[in-house]
């Protein structure tokens, strides 16, 4: 096993375990409303512009353009609740006063939050229902996708 060294200012620092990735839930304008089994899509990214520039030619010169957010894909088991499709159903019916705002939320065993993946001016921009098996014992999953401004994480 390595040895951990001290940071150089002379403090002690703690190293944490990491937290299991089975525990999340989503949070809409504050309220908990579901509990996942899936999450995709935390990921950003940033277009680079390169420009050559002439006369110099032992590098490329590389730039920043727009950043861009993917959208966040939830799978979740069949429940009584209807949020989610409601909201799906605000939009369906052209009323974009539903955007929210809201957070994924990674939670240790003992369902402490630990990490808050909280979003901006969000709308579902795709659900899909549960496909059906009689001769299956599996859970009925359905799928929510949510468009938004932004991810900041803490």
């Amino acid at each position: 096993m390595a040895e951990q060294k001290a940071p150089q200012d002379g403090s002690q620092k703690n190293l944490l375990d990491p937290e299991g990735a089975m525990l999340f839930a989503l949070e809409i304008e504050g309220i908990e409303v579901a509990a996942f089994l899936e999450c995709s899509g935390l990921k950003t990214s940033t277009t680079v512009f390169e420009i050559e520039e002439g006369g110099l030619n032992q590098y490329v010169h590389k730039l920043p353009g727009p950043s861009r957010w993917e959208n966040i894909v939830l799978r979740y088991g069949v429940t009584s609740d209807t949020t989610l499709l409601q909201w799906r159903n605000e939009v369906l019916q052209d009323q974009f006063s539903a955007r929210r705002n809201g957070a994924i939320i990674v939670k240790s065993l003992s369902n402490e939050s630990v990490r808050r993946y909280s979003f901006k001016n969000a709308w579902p921009v795709a659900w899909e229902g549960p496909a059906f098996n009689a001769s299956a014992s599996e859970l009925a999953v359905e799928m929510i996708e949510i468009a938004h401004h932004g991810i900041e994480v803490s």
